[in-house]
């Protein structure tokens, strides 16, 4: 039995405009309400993921930068992460290369986001990693995460704070940042915008996106009617 689902934000359950679906609001109320318990997981900051929870009426901790960060229940916020050694990182490529900051670093405090020119990507991916950083771009935004620091690093945390089973957790997701949670023995669903990727790790792959692709989901788990 499905006790708990873990769902990514952008292109989950919003468009690509990034405009949430009203259907997936819904379909996350009525299954709350027969006791599922509800997390985000965002690359976006605390501030954003927070706003989501309380106007969502999301029942669960959310977290932010990738797992990086949590926004507890008893308003507590946990960081498991720094980003002191990502945005000296940012620094000195931005003095080498296109590479160069984003608005949303002004709250970001475990991990360092950016944009880039793609001619720089390559370079800029190969000294990160000798430094042991990972780099990925979520489709939105670039993203420059301590090693460890993911979204099953999350799922994870979820479990331990719930004392859950593996096949307990539903995990939704869209793009390839959505793999490490995937790779857990958990249950697995994605939307049809999802990469190819994802969609061969799913147990269940709708035939929906971008958020209205909830309602059928939660359906084919028997965690809504």
């Amino acid at each position: 039995m499905i006790r708990l689902a873990a769902i990514d934000v952008d292109g989950t359950l919003t468009d690509k405009d990034r405009l949430i679906s009203t259907s997936a609001i819904q379909s996350i109320r009525k299954a709350e309400k027969n006791g599922l318990l509800v997390s985000l997981l965002s690359g976006n900051v605390i501030p954003v993921v927070y706003a989501l929870k309380i106007f969502l009426g999301i029942n669960g901790p959310v977290f932010g930068e990738n797992g990086g960060i949590m926004y507890d229940n008893d308003g507590s916020i946990q960081k498991f992460f720094s980003n002191e050694d990502t945005n000296k990182f940012l620094e000195e490529m931005s003095k080498k290369t296109s590479m160069r900051s984003i608005l949303t670093n002004k709250w970001r405090e475990a991990s360092t986001g950016f944009d880039i020119d793609p001619k720089d990507v390559d370079y800029v991916r190969r000294e990160a990693e000798a430094r042991g950083f990972v780099i990925f771009y979520s489709g939105y935004s670039w993203h420059l995460m301590n090693a460890g620091e993911d979204k099953a690093f999350a799922v994870k945390k979820l479990r331990e704070k719930y004392s859950l089973n593996f096949d307990e957790m539903l995990v939704i997701g869209d793009s390839n940042n959505d793999m490490p949670m995937f790779q857990l023995p958990v249950r697995k669903a994605c939307p049809a915008n999802a990469t190819e990727n994802i969609k061969s790790m799913s147990d269940y792959v709708s035939d929906y996106s971008y958020g209205e692709e909830i309602d059928d989901i939660f359906k084919h788990f028997g965690l809504i009617r």
